[in-house]
Parts: structure tokens; C-alpha cells; sequence
């Protein structure tokens, strides 16, 4: 059986002691270099998949140059085989790298593939979506645990549904899976296998970035900007508890509004009435007219 790993290198800012605004006030010692982590639980995941197997062989795909190696080289300790990366310098688009995955993908041939739910630097979660998208396999969203039958052909994967409910999905393979944080331990590697996956060799793949149309572009990017808020000074003849009460609750706001209950009929009526009274409805159908 063969897996394959998608797993994102992040350089991740723990802190901004840098001088330069132009650079966002990050010096270069500021940036840590890290294994995605919901791609690591991947990993795991793929371990474990393997154990309940048997056998296999467990591929780790990566895209863009090799930042984080000291991390690679530990989640090829880990027990991973093979470690494969697509030669893409530029920043591109979640389509464009989709693309290019699932390109390499369909190259080396995969009964699973596994990747996180999401990144932690742009959470977006379309990754495992699109590469099913361009593999034409099914896809599992957010699995906590998988069994595969005996004979390979079928995979049962639990998913969280919220409020305590787990959902058994069954689904032929091949098939792509997203993976949250699971309740399989991760493995510590040994220092022997630290020291022998120094010296793994690196597939390099290379794909015709120019044969990959964007779906969107950044054109600009921004740093988050506090706004300050007025806050009132309080009353000074009040007590010292009571003045430091309201400084520290002045930045909170009360929330209006009003909670819908009884049955669905009921409920819109309700939202009917709000849009009413605010004059939304008076605002669509003015429009309407126009048109």
C-alpha cells in the first residue's frame, strides 16, 4: 500500500525584534522553521495506517525549497520512506500548488493521501479538497481515525460532527483524507534513526509552473492595525475596586440583539419583522424595481 504525506514547511514568528518596517519589524533570527502540525498528525495518521496493514511505503510530499530540513529529516525518522519535493521558488496560489500536488501525486501512484485540515499560517483548508478535485478521488474532510478493510479496497474514517458526535464514513480507495489533531500518539524518534535520516536522498520534481492558470491573486498584504477605542475615565468618587472594574470592562461591548426560539414558522416570522422594521425588505425591493 502507498501513502503519501503532503507536508507544508512554515516559517513561523514567534517575535519582532527587527528595526526595519519595511520587513514588518522581523529580524531573520525572529523566523522559526516547522513541519505544518496538523500535517505531522498526518504523518501519524499514515503510521499508524501502516501498522494496521502491515506493510507499506510512506511518501512525503513537500512543495517549494527545502527550508525546514532539520524538521524533515525528523518526520523521515519518524518511520516515513521516501521524501519528494516539487521545485516551486514563486509564491503561488492554493489552485496552482492543488495542481501541481495532485500532478506529483498521480506520479508516484497512492492507494491514501493524507494532509492537514489546514495550515496554520493561512487556514484556509482547501488543499485536500482541491487535490481530490484534480484526482478524481473521493475525499474525507477532517478525520480523527481510519481502519482499512482486509482487502484494501475500502477505508472507514471517523470525523468529529460536533457536540460529541462522530460520523463513520466508508469510502473506496483510493481516496484523499484531511486530518485533525488525532488521539494517536505521535512517535519519538531514536537517535540511531535521527542519524540515518540525515543522509536520505531528496526526489526533486519539477512541473511546467506556466501550464497552471491562477484562479486568484495577492496583490497586497497587511499587517494587522490596532485601532484604539475611548475609553471613559471613571467616576473618581467611586471605590478603587469599582474605578478598576470599569477600566478593565471598558473595552467591551454589549451586543443587541434577540435570541429567535419556538419552531422554524415561528423563527421566520421573526427574521421577516427585523428586516421589516430596519427597512432591508423596503431596500431589495427598490432594487427590484430598478432592475
Amino acid at each position: 500500500m502507498k501513502i503519501v504525506v503532503c507536508m507544508k514547511q512554515i516559517s513561523y514568528t514567534y517575535v519582532r525584534t527587527g528595526m526595519d518596517p519595511d520587513n514588518d519589524f522581523i529580524a531573520p533570527e525572529d523566523q522559526v522553521f516547522v513541519i505544518n502540525p496538523y500535517d505531522e498528525s498526518a504523518l501519524g495518521m499514515a503510521l499508524h495506517i501502516k501498522e494496521l496493514v502491515g506493510e507499506g511505503e510512506i511518501t512525503l510530499l513537500t512543495l517549494g525549497p527545502i527550508i525546514a530540513e532539520t524538521e524533515l529529516s525528523r518526520c523521515l525518522a519518524m518511520g516515513a520512506d521516501y521524501l519528494c519535493q516539487i521545485d516551486e521558488p514563486g509564491m503561488i496560489d492554493p489552485w496552482s500548488k492543488s495542481v501541481l500536488l495532485a500532478r506529483a501525486i498521480d506520479h508516484l501512484g497512492a492507494d491514501i493521501v493524507l494532509c492537514g485540515k489546514e495550515s496554520i499560517d493561512s487556514r484556509n483548508g482547501q488543499m485536500g479538497a482541491l487535490m481530490a478535485h484534480h484526482l478524481e478521488m473521493p475525499y474525507v474532510a477532517r478525520i480523527k481515525d481510519i481502519s482499512v478493510s482486509e482487502d484494501r479496497q475500502l477505508a472507514e474514517a471517523r470525523t468529529n460532527a460536533g457536540r460529541g458526535v462522530s460520523e463513520i464514513i466508508e469510502t473506496p480507495l483510493p481516496a484523499v483524507f484531511s486530518v485533525d489533531a488525532s488521539s494517536i500518539p505521535s512517535i519519538m524518534p531514536t537517535y540511531k534513526a535521527k542519524k540515518q535520516s540525515q543522509s536520505f536522498p531528496v526526489q526533486e520534481m519539477f512541473f511546467d509552473k506556466n501550464t497552471v492558470s491562477p484562479k486568484s491573486i495577492c496583490t497586497k498584504t497587511f499587517t494587522p492595525r490596532p485601532r484604539s477605542k475611548k475609553v471613559q475615565a471613571p467616576d473618581s468618587t467611586l471605590e478603587a475596586f469599582d474605578r478598576i472594574s470599569r477600566l478593565l470592562t471598558g473595552s467591551k461591548v454589549e451586543k443587541k440583539g434577540e435570541m429567535l426560539t419556538g419552531n422554524p414558522e415561528s423563527q421566520v416570522e421573526g427574521i421577516i419583522s427585523f428586516l421589516e422594521e430596519h427597512g432591508f425588505l423596503e431596500l431589495v425591493q427598490a432594487q427590484a424595481k430598478k432592475r
